[in-house]
């Protein structure tokens, strides 16, 4: 991970000179270590400071707590690792190949959930508790799908408002519970064999069958309307 250039003082206002971009990219790299790790469950300053072999008010010369440290580590992230299932998004899905369209999505959403596995399941963690700044990150994150796949249905391009993104609104929330089972192997466990199986991609199958039929219907309400 790459020092953020943008920043160029600590939070007391003091310039960043060489070693302080080079604690602050400890920091950082000592974070992600530590969300990325399977065999650790606490994510804390606490537990950044010993990884990063640094005192805890060190990190609070660049963070202010651990929202912030934990958005800092996530957001470039997420904005490098999410371009190939919106760049597949982004192009118009014809009617010919609608389901091969949607498949591809849901497939390529699935990788992005596999690789930021520890990551997303974090943010939606801290979301669930009602962080605010992680919340509104998720919510911002699950937009920009839900406003792309409101277009796909041929909702209007401005204002994303209309019955094609309340659906959209809907379809996004059942992909992302899909996607959360089909890459949390503590959850799966808990469930019988036979279900276990099916989100080894049965689902992922169906969830892009239910998307295509979503799309299809949605359109053909709007060419009777129009």
């Amino acid at each position: 991970m790459g020092a953020d250039p943008g920043v160029d003082t600590n939070l007391q206002g003091q310039k960043l000179g060489r070693k302080g971009r080079i604690t602050r990219q400890r920091i950082l790299t000592a974070a992600r270590e530590l969300i990325e790790d399977p065999e650790t469950e606490d994510f804390s300053i606490s537990a950044v400071a010993r990884r990063a072999e640094l005192r805890v008010s060190s990190i609070y010369n660049y963070f202010p707590d651990l929202p912030d440290l934990f958005l800092t580590v996530l957001e470039p992230i997420i904005a490098e690792t999410q371009v190939e299932h919106l760049a597949i998004l982004e192009r118009f899905w014809p009617d010919d190949t609608l389901g091969e369209d949607c498949r591809a999505f849901v497939q390529a959403f699935h990788s992005f959930w596999k690789r930021n596995v520890r990551l997303l399941h974090m943010r939606n963690a801290m979301a669930d508790k009602h962080e605010q700044r992680v919340l509104s990150q998720r919510i911002l994150s699950a937009r920009q799908v839900v406003n792309l796949l409101g277009q796909q249905m041929g909702g209007p391009k401005e204002g994303y408002e209309g019955p094609e993104y309340d659906l959209a609104s809907v379809l996004y929330t059942g992909l992302e519970r899909v996607v959360t089972i089909a890459t949390d192997e503590l959850l799966k466990a808990h469930y019988p064999p036979h279900v276990q199986r099916r989100f080894g991609g049965a689902t992922l199958v169906q969830q892009g069958r239910l998307l295509e039929l979503a799309i299809r219907d949605e359109r053909a309400r709007i060419a009777t309307e129009g």
